[in-house]
């Protein structure tokens, strides 16, 4: 009986993904624990396996689509068995029937059809495919509009089209039964694509803009995960009131303890150093450690679980790493290590990113001085680190130089105000100058 491949459930508060890879085609061999696709939702990118062995039968939602969790997305089945297209479709727009067999309804076609789509109404009886042939294969590839206008085209299509202003009908289909897929825009002949027009602007504007718009360029996608990050961080500037204060301390101590352990041939670079200091400084003042729960409340977390903003080619994310204050430097080191190779080859799972209750954010390795973060809900506080500079200060004969390290602290000011703020900072700073003061 045919297996149903579902959109899994990567974490608790996922409600959607969107399928970013098929790794199989339709007639694939398949085999328990083959990676069949990948899925990108609002943590990371990850690697779906089979459920079942068999052949890949059919592929109901296509590349670059989002659906709901637990919706039906492909179809495995045994070799040589008959997949019926109608129950294929049905089950693709009902989530959560995982593991359904087929029901038995009349034959369309072997294993070997092409992928299914939903893209008509049950009762037209064109909507059912049938076997693959070289007569209608060519067919759909031909760019005549169809009779009765419709062109079937996925929603990412579709969207991108009534936005470039683009007829769909002269676009060369390549997705499930000739669909016009996202892809085929990008790749579209000159001929197909409008000239550009100028956005019409209402008068009252006009006189705003200081300058003509560009005539030439390109749509780029944002990944899923660059498209998640701006609309949390839109959310947090419209809704949090936020505040910044700016420091500096004395980077002598930390550098040197960076550079013992790197002498040792141990993985504690400066910002795991700097997660466990602002990790004691946040326990003396617990309110930086916290959320803004509503209604005059607040929640305060007993662990400093760290939130590590790192710069990967899908964008930004932002692991966490735990209870900075209860653990030492070099087991801290080891985990920062682990996560960073994660986000390096784009396996981070949904844990990594759970959890975190502040966020840190070091630009210094690309020599910017300092600078300003957004918060990250639902935390409360987000630190800012930039590079280490030299200072001259005056010494007993003559000027002296030393490093220093500029930071800063971006929060949320329904829970901690100005004064609070500024005592986490003194804190900080002199834990910087002086990490020895932990063993105190």
């Amino acid at each position: 009986m045919a297996l149903n491949i579902q959109m899994p459930q990567l974490g608790l508060t996922m409600k959607e993904g969107l399928i970013a890879e098929w790794k199989k085609k339709v007639g694939d061999p398949v085999a328990k624990g083959d990676v069949i696709f990948s899925v990108e939702n609002d943590k990371a990118t990850v690697d779906v396996e089979a459920q079942g062995s068999g052949i890949l039968a059919a592929i109901t939602v296509e590349e670059m689509v989002t659906v709901p969790v637990g919706t039906v997305v492909g179809l495995i089945a045994a070799a040589g068995e008959k997949i019926e297209a109608e129950t294929a479709k049905v089950q693709a727009a009902q989530p959560g029937k995982a593991d359904a067999p087929a029901a038995s309804a009349a034959p369309v076609a072997p294993v070997k059809a092409v992928p299914l789509a939903d893209h008509r109404s049950s009762a037209d009886p064109s909507a059912v495919p049938a076997a693959t042939t070289p007569a209608k294969a060519a067919a759909l590839q031909q760019k005549t509009p169809p009779a009765d206008g419709f062109v079937l085209a996925s929603p990412l299509a579709r969207q991108t089209a009534e936005a470039l202003g683009i007829n769909l009908a002269e676009i060369r289909g390549t997705g499930p039964e000739g669909a016009v897929v996202g892809r085929d825009l990008l790749r579209a002949e000159p001929a197909s694509l409008p000239a550009y027009e100028k956005p019409k602007v209402p008068e009252k504007a006009a006189s705003e803009i200081t300058q003509p718009l560009a005539e030439d360029g390109k749509v780029i996608r944002l990944s899923k995960i660059q498209m998640i990050s701006a609309e949390r961080l839109t959310e947090s500037w419209k809704t949090i009131p936020q505040f910044t204060l700016y420091d500096e301390a004395e980077a002598e101590a930390i550098l040197e303890l960076a550079a013992e352990f790197k002498q040792k041939g141990e993985p504690v670079s400066l910002t795991v150093i700097l997660a466990k200091l602002l990790a004691h400084a946040a326990a003396a003042h617990p309110l930086v450690n916290g959320s803004w729960l509503g209604e005059g409340k607040v929640m305060s977390y007993s662990k400093v679980n760290v939130n590590i903003a790192m710069d990967t080619p899908e964008g930004l994310v932002v692991p966490v790493l735990r209870d900075c204050g209860g653990r030492g430097f070099k087991a801290l080191g080891a985990d920062m290590k682990a996560l960073a190779e994660k986000a390096k080859t784009k396996s981070l799972s949904p844990r990594d990113y759970e959890g975190g209750t502040i966020t840190l954010s070091n630009l210094g390795m690309f020599g910017i001085k300092r600078f300003r973060a957004i918060v990250n809900p639902p935390q409360t506080a987000i630190i800012a680190v930039g590079a280490i500079s030299e200072r001259l200060a005056p010494g007993e004969e003559e000027l002296e130089s030393y490093r220093a390290i500029e930071y800063s602290i971006t929060a949320d000011h329904r829970v901690v105000d100005g004064a609070y703020a500024a005592r986490f900072m003194a804190t900080l700073k002199s834990l910087i100058e002086d990490p020895f003061l932990l063993l105190l």
